[in-house]
């Protein structure tokens, strides 16, 4: 009798392909250059305090951290022991015998071993050297669905408004599968996918620590999803399976990572230079650290003391992108030269909110929530210097929230006039009060919307998309409107962009995560959010101080922007008369 699982008898090891002794390290898809010495430094004493001895105790702390840095939900992230590690607790917990897994081929080659080791069959999906979505349709009966964004070996990447249908697709089935984006390279890629995670419950994004980093002595990776699902694969993960000294390599590394950030900054320019300079060999189009070329020049590069990965049946290597004297190396031995390095363009990101600034909508929001008050509360002597005075305030940036906000502040100050009571409350606010608003605003909501179905008719677009691409900045939205409001602004406005709303409590200004979640997506370096209220204002300065590596800047618009300005904030009336500035250096 077996004692292991008969499926278990033709499973090979995991084994490293064979490769020269000697030579520069261009196989394994490392980061081009070790610590800098600084983080190094830092490191190294705080092993030296570390007490062998005991259990490590902070990955609930460094979850945390993570977690508030990605703009993630609380419970919306797991800290694991690689991102090896953690896509094998999800097919831990996804698969049982005979399921099938749909996977790139050419792809990781540790995804099948993944998917055998527990039972599952692999469906390969054809890719060659891009990454054609069309096959992709055709396996959204399997399981579950990796993709891997930007592929390896191939560099291979499909921008976010790309992959949407099959996103779309997927979500839609009677049982959906459970789809996992590895984004182990995402850090050299335009975009990442991070927007994904939070509108598709089905949805995993998976990355590394090794390559953003520098870190893949350390084994460290992170899982980003639905709180619900994140909780299930938590509990199968063993307990203190994360090391204390990778804890604490983490820890440092963040207290550090402007300087890694900018080695990983100067990487894709580099692979795009090395890419157009090697006569007689074709290098597949990539987004990662590495390049797939052809036809296979693993023995002159071997020859020349440089490792690199070869690609059997494939008349091709992998080459990772090392240093610029690697880079001149590789270039060199393949009959080509480096081209020499020139200024890299920064990565900037224009956020803007919707209401009063994008769009002219206060008589629209102010009638749906004088209508919807005559509805709840008739005898409230309800006016306009009370909704502005609400906006004031602070917290109150959701409308709907506001109207319970009126009527919580009616049952207890009574029916009179309520911008006094609210002027007077300009520094402390109505804590007192929050348990019973979020009782009142569901009601408050359905009746507000109600009205605002007639009032959206008062709204009008205050600057055209030409207007706004003009600025050659990505574009972004972070809203406060729900999302089947966040519907009629694209009617009034004409036009769509990428965009966070209120479709969560975390996502819910002043808090920061809409913003942190956009400059992850954009790969952003320079962030310029453009808003009108004082909750815009907080929640800019909040994500400045989770990311303080990112340049944060807050532009104040509107007629009551010197309220909630502050020192080096870009104060202008509209929009409109802000983006000639963005064409210059910003005061």
């Amino acid at each position: 009798m077996s004692l292991l699982r008969p499926d278990l008898a033709d499973l090979p090891a995991y084994q490293r392909p064979p490769e020269p002794p000697g030579g520069v390290r261009l196989h394994m898809n490392e980061a081009a250059a070790d610590w800098p010495e600084a983080p190094r430094n830092a490191l190294l004493a705080r092993l030296r305090e570390l007490p062998f001895h005991l259990y490590p105790e902070r990955q609930g702390d460094l979850t945390e951290r993570l977690r508030k840095r990605l703009g993630a939900p609380e419970g919306g992230l797991l800290l694991g022991p690689s991102s090896g590690a953690l896509l094998d607790l999800v097919a831990m917990a996804g698969l049982s015998a005979g399921d099938r897994v749909a996977i790139p081929d050419p792809g990781f080659s540790l995804y099948p071993l993944l998917v055998r080791r527990h039972g599952g069959r692999v469906r390969l999906v054809p890719q060659g050297t891009g990454f054609p979505l069309e096959p992709w349709f055709q396996a959204l009966d399997c399981r579950q669905v990796w993709l891997t964004l930007p592929n390896n070996p191939t560099g291979a990447w499909l921008a976010p408004e790309a992959i949407e249908p099959l996103l779309e697709a997927a979500a839609a089935r009677v049982d959906p599968p459970l789809v996992v984006l590895d984004e182990a390279y995402a850090e050299f890629a335009p975009a990442t996918h991070r927007l994904a995670v939070e509108r598709y419950p089905n949805v995993l994004l998976l990355r590394t620590f090794s390559k953003a980093l520098a870190s893949a002595a350390w084994r460290l990776g992170y899982l980003v999803g639905d709180p619900v699902l994140i909780a299930k694969l938590a509990t199968l993960q063993l307990p203190y399976s994360v090391p204390a000294a990778s804890l604490e390599a983490l820890d440092v590394a963040l207290d550090f990572a402007a300087e890694f950030e900018a080695a990983v900054r100067a990487l894709p320019g580099r692979r795009d230079r090395l890419s157009a300079a090697l006569p007689g060999h074709r290098a597949a189009p990539s987004a990662g650290n590495f390049l797939h070329l052809a036809p296979d020049p693993s023995e002159t590069l071997e020859a020349a003391g440089l490792k690199v990965r070869r690609l059997p049946g494939a008349d091709a290597a992998r080459v990772t992108v090392g240093t610029e004297a690697d880079s001149a190396r590789v270039a060199k031995a393949l009959g080509g030269a480096l081209p020499a390095l020139g200024p890299r363009p920064r990565r900037r990101l224009l956020v803007l909110d919707i209401d009063g600034v994008l769009i002219d909508a206060d008589r629209s929001f102010m009638e749906a929530v004088a209508r919807a008050l005559a509805d709840l509360r008739p005898g409230l002597a309800w006016s306009d210097g009370a909704f502005r005075a609400f906006k004031r305030l602070g917290g109150f940036n959701n409308d709907f929230r506001l109207t319970a906000g009126a009527l919580a502040l009616a049952e207890a100050f009574g029916d009179g006039d309520l911008q006094p009571v609210l002027e007077g409350a300009a520094d402390t606010g109505f804590p007192q009060l929050e348990a019973r608003i979020q009782a009142l605003e569901p009601a408050a909501q359905v009746v507000v919307q109600k009205h605002y179905a007639d009032t959206i008719q008062l709204e009008r677009p205050l600057v055209t998309l030409e207007e706004l691409q003009a600025t050659g900045r990505d574009l972004a939205i972070l809203t406060g409107r729900p999302p089947e409001e966040l519907s009629l602004a694209w009617r009034v406005l004409g036009f769509q962009l990428p965009a966070v709303c209120d479709a969560a409590p975390h996502l819910r200004k002043p808090e920061p995560a809409g913003l942190l979640q956009l400059a992850d997506a954009f790969r952003a370096e320079e962030i310029l959010f453009a808003g009108d209220t004082v909750d815009d204002a907080r929640c800019l300065r909040a994500a400045a101080a989770l990311r303080p590596e990112l340049a944060w800047r807050f532009a104040a618009l509107g007629p009551d922007r010197a309220r909630f300005a502050a020192t080096g904030d870009v104060q202008s009336a509209s929009l409109r008369d802000l983006l000639p500035m963005l064409n210059q250096e910003l005061p």
